[in-house]
């Protein structure tokens, strides 16, 4: 779905603009205003799926953007990929953008100029398009986006009590994640970080409140924590969060060194397990500095996450990612039959 797939895009377009490709082959401005097109369409992107169901032209201007969103990550791998090539004939050392700008000046100069006239007529042409999705959202998306996320956020929080009585066709993934917690990491001195990985719809949170309520798990770890992440990561807020989830308590407190103070009353000596269920945020020193105010527990202490990202999982992960394949043909006719047989109950 485009508001999967997207964000990857302008995160893919901001690593080169970082890295300053674009300014050495003289299309950095066209990557910045390619860069703003889809920032405005990320937007909005979430309200447009929403709103899909009940509205057959949303739905074909999502079609569209998908494929465009496709169209530009093509042409973003081409630039890292030249760039890795020059990169892998320069000879001199230091930097990417040194070592390109020797490759610019040495390698065959006419198949750098003719590399540079067609990615940025290329990348010209995308952003052209996008402007064309942009113009054609008739739909009053925009307006309504900031309101419905939060509405769409309460809706769709979760807690650690089970609400689905039957895993179908995941006791294998369930035995696996319990053992790793309660065997394979028991003895580990560091926090472990262990990422369970699925698009959206394959039952992440299902697994995890099965696993958070296993016995084995309830008699390894003490206390056990459940915070709905999603797109809220300000640290400030999972701190209180997890406060709240191991003392049913708020804290009032509005600085970090009092919420560090009291999360470490919480949690200093003790084999916790903390899940922080459906997160999107990868903002990697966001993460660094939590995990450095949880590294407060005893041997074991375990944190599970649940995520529809990559680059989230290689963030935070710790251990190797637990992905979630989809259900057999047979597990998803037991899961139909449970579901009819419940709504006629």
């Amino acid at each position: 779905m485009a508001s999967l797939f997207l964000p990857l895009v302008l995160r893919n377009l901001d690593s080169l603009i970082r890295n300053e490709v674009g300014l050495l082959w003289g299309v950095d401005e066209e990557m910045k205003k390619l860069k703003s097109t889809l920032s405005t369409i990320k937007a909005v992107l979430e309200d447009a799926e929403r709103k899909q169901l009940q509205d057959k032209a949303i739905q074909n201007w999502l079609r569209e953007l998908n494929d465009a969103a496709y169209e530009a990550d093509d042409i973003l791998d081409d630039c890292a990929t030249e760039a890795l090539r020059f990169e892998s004939k320069g000879q001199s050392s230091g930097s990417l953008k040194k070592k390109v700008i020797t490759c610019l000046l040495t390698f065959n100069p006419i198949e750098n100029i003719m590399f540079r006239h067609k990615i940025g007529n290329r990348i010209k042409d995308i952003t052209v398009k996008f402007d064309a999705i942009v113009a054609n959202r008739k739909f009053h998306l925009h307006e309504e986006a900031v309101e419905k996320r939060v509405e769409y956020a309460e809706s769709r929080e979760t807690s650690s009590f089970i609400t689905q009585p039957e895993l179908y066709g995941r006791d294998e993934d369930k035995e696996k994640i319990v053992k790793v917690l309660v065997e394979d990491v028991c003895d580990s001195e560091d926090v472990s970080v262990y990422p369970i990985i699925g698009i959206g719809g394959l039952g992440k949170t299902t697994l995890a409140q099965m696993v958070f309520n296993d016995e084995r798990v309830e008699r390894h770890f003490e206390p056990k924590i459940w915070v709905y992440v999603s797109q809220d990561f300000d640290v400030k807020t999972m701190i209180k969060a997890i406060i709240r989830s191991a003392s049913g308590e708020v804290s009032q407190d509005l600085d970090l060194g009092s919420l560090h103070k009291t999360l470490q009353d919480k949690l200093n000596g003790k084999r916790y397990l903390i899940v922080l269920d459906d997160v999107r945020n990868d903002d990697q020193k966001k993460w660094v500095n939590l995990k450095y105010l949880l590294a407060c527990g005893s041997k074991g202490a375990s944190i599970v996450v649940t995520t529809r990202l990559e680059t989230v999982a290689s963030i935070m992960g710790t251990i190797p990612s637990h992905h979630l394949s989809f259900l057999s043909d047979e597990d998803c006719w037991m899961l139909f039959r449970h579901v009819v047989i419940f709504q006629e109950q």
